[in-house]
């Protein structure tokens, strides 16, 4: 039986609400005690060039971004986007990938804050906290994001807005501060290869990519965005580029500012504190200071929670309403959430959290979990570089044409799959546990949309993710 879905709140978010969602869920505060954390133990001195680069090839990646946003804006956001310009099969794969590895960003952030950061700060104060925090971490830090994200968009972005604004003002301002107090005698050696080469970098890379993850957290909102008509969608690309050179020059000086005031020669033992942000911000900003990033860091991890399950939930409604899956992900409650499509991304987060922090230990499923969300994330983001490689040219210049949907599309793909491959080969216990875990989850998604899209008509193909393919008769029934 074909059920009729319903629609998103229209022209509830505006742009500094999605300026707030992409940095919210890129979760700065909480890349600063986790992924830089886990980022040091490769790439040592050489943490603040791995986070450059990250940052810059992003900015790569939001070119991508901004020019796919100029051909539409709708709840499938990186769905949509590659519909347009690959079809249905690759769109479908796209789709997927994204709700995997926002997923999969959203069961390893708790387990690291109650596994490893709380732990480590609380061991540094001689308090032991009981093994199994991680487990009720993981219950609090998608369990409140749950919520939130069923009672509807409005009380989310209101929430993320306020907050990740105030993370940026105060990574950057406590960063300058530590910078200014230390005076590094060798300023530019923490953007060397140093003792670590190319493969150190790369590894470093992997965590400073997925700090940058929530970029595209925000294109799902297009549907439930203020001026995406009048400016043509051009307000997600904006909102794309204000968010990652705010949280770019954060997590720039942030990583710059932890090795230098931890101290360029002591980074072999920065990863092995478990909290050692805590303790640089002490050493230069008092308790008050430490205190402050504490909080905001807690804040930060369930701000990113919340962030990317909204985004992940609205593409698995897209997908839902193009009538591929059962029609009830499409369905949303009085407040306009998405909301089975949210209680199943929920559970399943939690389910993926505490399976792989039972099997691994939490520091080693944070590892495997990252890993995957690094994979999932390139898997995505080479399809969109394609697609917008064979989108029209249009109006634009041929040279602006080919910079802008050619060159920089390449680069930025083949920069991701260096990481990858760098970080990756040879493969070591228990990092090659997170390339079995994306071919688990590629694999069937594969024959999915093989299957799917050959029942799938023409003229929906081009359409899929946006509202205008679900007002079309569909060939294909509903999930019962």
């Amino acid at each position: 039986m074909t059920v009729q879905s319903s629609t998103l709140h229209k022209n509830v978010v505006g742009f500094w609400g999605l300026v707030g969602q992409s940095i919210s869920g890129i979760a700065p505060t909480c890349d600063v005690v986790a992924f830089m954390t886990v980022g040091a133990a490769f790439a040592l001195v050489t943490l603040p060039l791995s986070y450059l680069l990250a940052f810059l090839l992003m900015f790569f990646e939001v070119n991508t971004i901004y020019h796919l946003t100029k051909h539409r804006a709708s709840a499938g956001g990186y769905y949509s986007f590659v519909a347009a310009g690959l079809g249905p099969r690759a769109a479908i794969v796209t789709g997927f990938m994204v709700i995997f590895y926002q997923t999969m960003s959203v069961a390893g952030i708790p387990v690291y804050v109650g596994g490893v950061f709380l732990p480590g700060l609380s061991k540094s104060i001689g308090i032991l906290l009981p093994h199994w925090l991680w487990i009720a971490s993981t219950l609090f830090f998608i369990g409140v994001p749950w919520l939130l994200s069923v009672a509807g968009i409005r009380p989310s972005i209101r929430t993320v807005a306020i907050t990740s604004l105030l993370e940026i003002l105060f990574l950057v301002g406590s960063s300058v501060v530590i910078i200014s107090r230390v005076v590094p005698s060798h300023p530019l050696l923490p953007f060397s290869l140093g003792e670590v080469g190319f493969k150190g970098v790369a590894m470093g890379m992997i965590f400073a990519i997925t700090s940058f993850i929530g970029i595209g957290s925000h294109p799902p909102l297009g549907e439930e965005a203020r001026g995406v008509r009048t400016q043509e969608g051009r307000v997600i690309g904006k909102a794309a580029l204000v968010s990652l050179t705010l949280v770019g020059t954060a997590l720039v000086l942030s990583a710059y500012a932890l090795t230098v005031g931890w101290g360029m020669d002591n980074m072999h033992s920065f990863a092995a504190n478990g909290a050692p942000g805590v303790v640089v911000f002490h050493r230069y900003l008092g308790f008050w200071g430490a205190i402050a990033l504490v909080v905001l860091a807690v804040n930060s991890a369930m701000a990113g929670d919340l962030a990317l399950l909204n985004a992940s939930a609205r593409v698995l409604f897209a997908i839902a309403r193009d009538r591929l899956l059962y029609t009830s992900f499409a369905q949303v409650n009085g407040r306009g959430a998405p909301q089975a499509a949210v209680n199943v991304l929920a559970i399943i987060a939690i389910t993926l959290a505490i399976v792989f922090g039972l099997v691994f230990g939490p520091s080693n499923a944070f590892d495997v979990m990252t890993t995957a969300v690094l994979i999932g994330l390139v898997t995505a983001h080479t399809l969109m570089n394609v697609s917008l490689m064979k989108l029209p040219r249009g109006n634009e210049r041929l040279l602006t044409w080919l910079f802008f949907h050619f060159f920089l599309p390449v680069l930025a793909t083949l920069l991701f799959w260096w990481v990858l491959w760098e970080s990756l080969v040879p493969f070591a216990y228990p990092l090659y546990w997170s390339l079995l875990l994306w071919l688990s989850a590629i694999v069937p998604v594969l024959f999915f949309a093989i299957f799917r899209a050959r029942r799938l008509h023409r003229i929906r193909t081009s359409l899929l993710g946006t509202p205008d393919n679900s007002k079309m008769d569909a060939p294909v029934q509903a999930g019962r």
